[in-house]
């Protein structure tokens, strides 16, 4: 409904017929609620003033009555003054029909709620007068000849007068549903959750002086009160990995509906309850990270240049889906001397789950030497990111060596060949074994049988003259040069008795 002030003609007939249907009214009982069938509940005045008798409720008494533990407040004045007590009540957030509106239920609520349980006359005096204003309305407005001559009648009329607009003045600017807001931060493991507790009242305001309890697993319970900015804060360790609930629990909130006690006895007066309060109880999710696990193996460890390297990380974290990317970093000359900076391949991705090992794509390296994997798996919300460089791979090249020969000499001239070797990762040293085949008779005979060798230990790549021969006899001799593997390399052979490696030896 609207807040806009409605015409009061007939408001407290109106006002009286709808507390008297249960029907009519909104909301559900509430735990403290009286049984069906309990035998009525009689009131008695509690705190206030006598003023004179109208035969109606209205008058006799300016204040609150009591019944058993709890205070009352009449809201018909209209009607005979209750004698036979009162049935089970009933939450009210808004009277149905044409009487007060939403807005002016809600606001005398908050001031039965906020001031109607509390042993003062001139206090309750005020809460009766402001609950007609504003639930009654027309002759019963503070300024208006019936409400003012009961504030008149009262024990002390200029307290009760200002006492009552204050509670109309603050009902306007706080009256309503509070709402509160849960806020919690993530935490490393063994670090601390922020806890940030927000409350406002029925109209945005910050709402100070509620107690507050802050609550999560694993941890001791804070209590706290909320500042004059509405806000309650607290620290809890985190102990344990996951998604951890935070609960704050506000108490004493202002309710927004009211409780009403219907009559017993139609015709008679119904109340509405002081001091109902309510509990307001909001979480919030924590996210706790804690450390991932990681470990690398190449798979194979060694290979040819060429061939493709893969790593298979094994990964143990909260089991989430998240990412996990490799680069190949290298070559190095070395194991000794590979390390997860400078130059790398990559990345290839793929996605890691539940824990266990997780083959990653393959990549093929460009050249022989030294490889290190790094494999970085991302963080969730509850597991920190992590990384690990290792799991070494050798690369062996693909050496090559050549050899030209002189065409033709003559007997006794002294000979060499120009060799060249390629492919070598990173230089040597090496060493190259020139051979010397013949005299043959024939070409066709080459590459077999007689022959010398000659070995030279040379830095690394490059094209150097052989060691030199002297030839003789006349006929075909046939060269040829062969490289050993080494470490990062696969050795190789010279063509034998092709175009480039014959020399043919005259008289």
């Amino acid at each position: 409904m609207s807040e806009t002030v409605r015409p009061r003609r007939d408001r407290l007939v109106r006002l009286a017929a709808l507390l008297l249907s249960a029907g009519s009214l909104v909301g559900v009982a509430p735990g403290a609620a009286a049984a069906e069938g309990v035998e009525p509940a009689t009131p008695h005045r509690w705190s206030g003033y006598p003023i004179p008798a109208t035969g109606d409720a209205d008058g006799g008494w300016i204040g609150g009555y009591r019944v058993g533990q709890t205070s009352l407040y009449v809201v018909t004045p209209t009607r005979s003054p209750n004698r036979a007590g009162f049935a089970a009540p009933r939450e009210v957030d808004d009277l149905v029909g044409r009487s007060a509106s939403r807005a002016e239920t809600q606001r005398a609520a908050w001031i039965l709620s906020k001031y109607g349980d509390y042993r003062d006359a001139t206090q309750a005096a005020a809460v009766d007068a402001a609950v007609y204003h504003l639930l009654a309305g027309g002759k019963w407005h503070l300024g208006s000849p019936r409400g003012a001559r009961r504030i008149r009648q009262s024990g002390d009329p200029a307290s009760v007068a200002r006492f009552a607009r204050i509670m109309l003045r603050q009902s306007r600017s706080s009256a309503g549903a509070y709402t509160a807001r849960l806020v919690a931060s993530s935490a490393d493991l063994g670090g601390a959750v922020a806890v940030t507790l927000s409350v406002v009242d029925g109209h945005g305001r910050p709402a100070a002086g509620l107690p507050v309890t802050l609550a999560m697993p694993g941890a001791a319970s804070l209590t706290s009160v909320t500042g004059d900015d509405g806000r309650a804060v607290g620290t809890f360790a985190a102990t344990v990995r996951g998604w951890q609930e935070v609960t704050a629990t506000v108490r004493n909130v202002p309710d927004h509906r009211l409780h009403v006690w219907p009559p017993e006895r139609s015709g008679q007066a119904a109340a509405a309850e002081g001091g109902a309060r309510r509990e307001v109880v909001v979480a919030a999710q924590a996210p706790v990270r804690a450390p991932q696990t990681l470990s690398l193996a190449a798979d194979p460890t060694q290979l040819v240049l060429g061939a493709a390297a893969r790593v298979v990380a094994t990964v143990g974290g909260d089991g989430t889906a998240r990412a996990a990317g490799a680069t190949l970093h290298g070559p190095f000359a070395s194991a000794a001397s590979a390390h997860c900076g400078g130059a790398s391949m990559g990345p290839v991705t793929a996605s890691v789950s539940g824990d266990g090992g997780y083959g990653l794509p393959a990549i093929t390296p460009g050249a022989g030497g030294y490889y290190l994997w790094r494999v970085a798996v991302d963080g969730t919300a509850t597991s920190v990111p992590i990384s690990a460089c290792g799991a070494a791979v050798k690369v062996r090249g693909r050496a090559a060596v050549t050899l030209r020969a002189p065409p033709t000499a003559a007997v006794a001239d002294v000979v060499s060949a120009q060799v060249t070797v390629t492919g070598l990762p990173f230089g040597g040293p090496v060493d190259v074994t020139t051979t010397l085949y013949g005299p043959y008779a024939s070409a066709a005979d080459a590459c077999t049988g007689t022959h010398r060798d000659v070995t030279q230990r040379r830095p690394g790549n490059g094209t150097f003259s052989s060691v030199s021969f002297q030839v003789d006899e006349p006929g075909w001799y046939a060269w040829r040069a062969t490289l050993p593997d080494g470490d990062l390399w696969l050795g190789a052979t010279s063509p034998c008795a092709v175009v480039g490696t014959l020399t043919q030896v005259s008289n």
